[in-house]
């Protein structure tokens, strides 16, 4: 009898999980040496300014060779020395200089890291990390609801598409801005619900809105998907109070000690505005308490009809001005429509996994289209980890990365609009036909 010896392969499948996630990790993590290198390897939080010192909020703070791309500062000169630095200090965590639209777990997790390593990039680890683990939902809902033959194979170079996404990059890996712990929890969340694992995927969804609260919509949309699914059951009940529950206490004791100021610096000022501040959730920063001017420079979100301020030749400040009050009428007009077609199509027997993923990336969509506090470029990161109904054809993706690339030099003031170019997209990808049809 003879010895037979094989070679010893590191990974059963070249197109398994785990090479993915290494691959991930390398690539992202290259990007985030380079972030290092130009934050300086060395610098210390000790040798930041203080909060307000050279005008943290101040424009010049955002200044890069070219503007549109909004290469902003925020993780240095927002998140340390605004809301970290002051935390570590002894303030609470809404009493701090600048806590607008940073909720709970997001302070948390940064003051923790930041206060393992004095290094001013220390703090950004975790940032990175989510955006690297990212990959692992991403490729378990290729693999699992989407790809139907040969799916690792498929899956893995969507993945690799996914890793590759310039937004990310940019400004997940490079800038290291806010939303990739939000992303990942969120793209858990939507491969436990596809998975039929409710209670998982509510905790999940929490978790992912107590690091940034854009996650809370896709809440009714899941909400109404099960209703239509599962009828007003336990499930569905279960479901509600965890994620309710949830956020309470990832919410206490500010939801209960500061109510007002709370929802409001979430953006849900559903107990009015406090006083001294703008009903816009913007603080006065440009237009003073009253938030009741035309403003428009780097610092400020971009709305749907901003362009209409800044057309050269003819002053339609006042028109565009005038418009934010009803963006978010039509916010809500459009995402209770949404939410009647979601309630209408799962109910149909061709309905699919992937549709949920299509309504997914439609509500964001509407959100970032028409929401009247304004948008900024890289909100639209969350929604590259729900790109995967764009993947399943070599034309979609290349589509969806050029639409991407596209979105970092676009003038700023047509970011809402791209969000609009999105939507008319979609109509085409909820066809009647099951997946192993299309």
């Amino acid at each position: 009898m003879r010895l037979q010896i094989h070679p010893v392969r590191p990974f059963k499948e070249r197109y398994d999980l785990l090479p993915i996630v290494l691959i991930s990790a390398i690539v992202k993590g290259a990007v985030f040496l380079l972030g290092i290198a130009i934050m300086g390897f060395l610098s210390t939080r000790a040798g930041l300014p203080s909060c307000g010192s050279s005008s943290a909020s101040n424009v010049s703070v955002y200044i890069a060779p070219y503007p549109d791309i909004e290469a902003y500062t925020d993780y240095r000169d927002l998140y340390l020395r605004c809301l970290v630095t002051p935390f570590l200090s002894g303030s609470g965590a809404y009493s701090l200089p600048i806590v607008n639209n940073y909720p709970p777990l997001f302070i948390y997790t940064l003051a923790l890291f930041a206060r393992l390593g004095s290094f001013v990039w220390f703090a950004a680890i975790p940032l990175v990390a989510f955006d690297i683990l990212t990959v692992i939902p991403f490729y378990k809902i290729c693999e699992d609801f989407v790809f139907k033959e040969n799916s690792k194979k498929l899956s893995f170079a969507a993945s690799l598409v996914w890793i590759s996404n310039p937004l990310n990059l940019f400004y997940n890996d490079l800038m290291w801005l806010n939303t990739a712990p939000t992303t990942f929890f969120l793209l858990v969340s939507v491969f436990l619900f596809l998975k039929k694992k409710y209670s998982l995927s509510s905790l999940s969804l929490a978790l992912s809105t107590g690091y940034k609260q854009v996650s809370f919509i896709i809440f009714p949309l899941f909400a109404v998907i099960m209703w239509r699914k599962e009828g007003f059951s336990k499930k569905l009940a279960l479901f509600l109070a965890i994620y309710i529950v949830s956020l309470i206490l990832i919410s206490t004791p500010y939801v209960f000690t500061q109510t007002q100021f709370y929802f409001w610096a979430l953006s849900f000022p559903i107990f009015g505005t406090p006083s001294g501040y703008s009903s816009s959730g913007g603080g006065g920063e440009n237009c003073g308490a009253s938030g009741s001017c035309f403003s428009y420079n780097l610092s400020d979100p971009t709305k749907l009809t901003t362009f209409l301020g800044i057309i050269q030749g003819v002053n339609l400040k006042g028109i565009a001005l005038a418009s934010y009050s009803y963006l978010n009428y039509v916010f809500a007009f459009a995402f209770v429509s949404l939410l009647a077609y979601a309630a209408v199509r799962s109910k149909r027997e061709e309905f699919s996994q992937s549709d949920v993923l299509v309504l997914c990336l439609a509500a964001f969509s509407i959100f970032f289209a028409f929401f009247g506090r304004g948008v900024y470029k890289y909100y639209f990161t969350t929604i590259t980890a729900l790109s995967v109904p764009f993947l399943r054809s070599k034309k979609d993706a290349l589509i969806f990365e050029a639409f991407c690339l596209a979105l970092l030099f676009i003038p700023r003031e047509a970011t809402p609009w791209m969000a609009v170019l999105l939507l008319t997209l979609f109509p085409g990808m909820m066809t009647p036909k099951k997946d192993d049809e299309r």
